[in-house]
């Protein structure tokens, strides 16, 4: 009975290290019947005035995971396909994200699309320690939590190593209009979810690039300015 007793509160401590809180501030109290899914950032850039308003909502949480599992709930329950960047703060080791969620037809994700940059990449820095990479020639050190921005060069292929001989390497050519791309390296506490659907999630592994999902690596962006 002790030892049932003890698992209990093990599993009830590791549930509550990585919940979330989340508040809704403001609602509409009607929904549209749009079935197109996922989730797209809107950028800045993006007029709204095709997009219908949901709800304003606040995740709290000290895990950027839970923050975008936080996220991705409140869009299932009220049928959202896009959210809005508002604000964020830091208090007690929790990061708070402020959102607003909309629904809004394919045409129109599209467009806000195009407000994006084109043939950039971004590398994320980890929670704990300098990562050493390279991009062609040309040594790299990311600082933990730092973020590096590259510009791939008009018609050129650049090649990406992490790890040297040993470790990955991934090549990008410039395209037109290519989306940007988002990397990260070795552990820590991120993981991205790009279509409500699949996931991908950093672990501890000498060498390794990650490829992020770019609809939440644009809001994780935001929270790092």
């Amino acid at each position: 009975m002790k030892n049932l007793l003890l698992k209990i509160i093990f599993l009830f401590a590791i549930t509550s290290a990585f919940s979330q809180e989340i508040e809704v501030i403001k609602k509409t109290d009607s929904v549209p019947n749009i079935k197109e899914k996922g989730l797209t950032f809107i950028n800045s850039k993006t007029e709204l005035n095709d997009y219908y308003f949901i709800a304003k909502i606040k995740v709290k949480s000290d895990d950027f995971n839970e923050i975008i599992r936080g996220i991705q709930k409140m869009a299932i329950d009220f049928s959202a396909n896009a959210f809005k960047f508002i604000h964020n703060e830091n208090s007690k080791n929790k990061t708070s994200v402020t959102i607003e969620l909309f629904s809004v037809l394919p045409k129109f994700q599209e467009e806000n699309k195009n407000n994006n940059e084109t043939n950039v990449i971004y590398f994320f820095g980890n929670d704990t320690k300098t990562q050493k990479f390279k991009i062609d020639e040309n040594k790299i050190e990311l600082k933990a939590n730092e973020i590096f921005r590259f510009e791939i060069p008009k018609n050129k292929t650049v090649k990406i190593n992490k790890g040297g001989f040993t470790g990955m390497t991934v090549y990008h050519q410039w395209k037109e209009k290519q989306p940007v791309i988002f990397y990260a390296f070795g552990s820590g506490n991120l993981s991205t979810f790009g279509d409500g659907k699949s996931s991908v999630g950093l672990s501890i592994n000498t060498g390794k690039i990650i490829e992020l999902r770019n609809d939440f690596a644009y809001l994780l962006m935001e929270i790092k300015k």
